[in-house]
């Protein structure tokens, strides 16, 4: 997989974080917001971990970076 690839799982993988974070503080849509939030971190770790496979320290520090700006964005709005 690619750097775009990499970078696009990435933002997938924090976007169902956000959703199920959302979910979780809303009555009736726990266990949904548990699924996407419980997909979301799955997603992320895989995605980190080919990125660790690459061995090439400026796809993972892009990627993190693509991680911890996606966080921030989210945790702001």
């Amino acid at each position: 997989m690619g750097l775009v690839g990499l970078l696009d799982k990435i933002v997938s993988g924090m976007v169902d974080i956000d959703k199920g974070r959302k979910n979780l503080a809303t009555d009736g849509l726990e266990h949904t917001g548990r699924i996407f939030y419980e997909k979301g971190i799955a997603i992320s770790l895989d995605t980190f971990k080919k990125t660790q496979a690459t061995a090439n320290p400026q796809t993972m520090v892009l990627v993190e970076l693509a991680f911890l700006q996606q966080e921030l964005q989210l945790l702001s709005e």
